[in-house]
């Protein structure tokens, strides 16, 4: 069995605090190469990074938050300006993912939207509860709380034989625990330290469900000012812009 690659592209909260970039995770297997969310700041990540966008095929939105998915309206003009990209590009989010991403795009560039692009662009809308395979990859959608919508989710994902979770933006949810079964990697927002919030986890929370959180490896991500401040009294992973973990 190979190793699935991940690496932290930007690990950041909506604030950009700690000097950190919106959230956007690179997933490599053999088969695949793919992003978890794509926040506004990810093609600035992406070249940072020295990733070749060309070689993304599938972008995932676990939520339509600015600093979960903006990135992708400048992932496609980099496309058709700059990488000259001709391979198709797969973009699968919450219900009417492909709306929000023309209309956000319509604001910032108009009419580049109508002009086509030389790739083609799947969209898939996914629904929680309903595992599908998506360019080989197994994503399984959980049910988030974050969004008083409920339009978000936690993403479950199996490739090449290894389970990815994400928790996306969410309070605590019973949903996190079959999320979490036996997976490999388990990706988890720390928005707080200890203040408790309906929509975001905080570190205590993590650590007094731990026994409830069945992942090989957890990962902190997305960690506010409160939380960046308590860094020395942690004992999880915390996540840092660029870094690269095998599973």
């Amino acid at each position: 069995m190979s190793f699935v690659d991940v690496q932290f592209l930007g690990c950041g909260d909506a604030f950009g605090s700690g000097g950190r970039f919106n959230t956007c995770f690179h997933v490599k297997s053999a088969k695949n190469s793919f992003l978890i969310d794509c926040g506004a700041s990810s093609m600035v990540a992406i070249k940072k990074f020295n990733l070749d966008p060309n070689s993304i095929d599938t972008i995932f939105l676990t939520h339509l938050h600015g600093d979960h998915f903006a990135g992708v309206i400048f992932f496609l003009m980099d496309a058709r300006y700059l990488a000259g990209r001709t391979p198709p590009l797969t973009i699968a989010g919450p219900k009417g993912v492909k709306q929000r991403i023309i209309d956000t795009m319509n604001v910032l560039y108009p009419g580049c939207w109508d002009k086509g692009h030389d790739f083609e662009i799947r969209f898939f809308e996914m629904a929680r509860g309903v595992r599908q395979v998506i360019n080989h990859i197994g994503v399984h959608p959980y049910k988030a709380q974050h969004l008083e919508d409920g339009n978000d989710f936690i993403l479950r994902f199996d490739v090449d034989g290894k389970v990815i979770t994400y928790s996306g933006d969410t309070g605590w949810t019973d949903n996190l625990i079959p999320a979490t079964k036996d997976c490999d990697l388990f990706i988890c927002e720390s928005h707080q330290f200890d203040k408790q919030c309906e929509f975001h986890l905080d570190y205590k929370t993590i650590k007094d469900k731990s026994d409830q959180i069945g992942a090989k490896t957890t990962v902190l991500t997305h960690l506010g000012p409160d939380a960046l401040d308590k860094l020395n009294d942690m004992t999880l992973q915390v996540a840092f812009d660029g870094m690269k973990i095998s599973v």
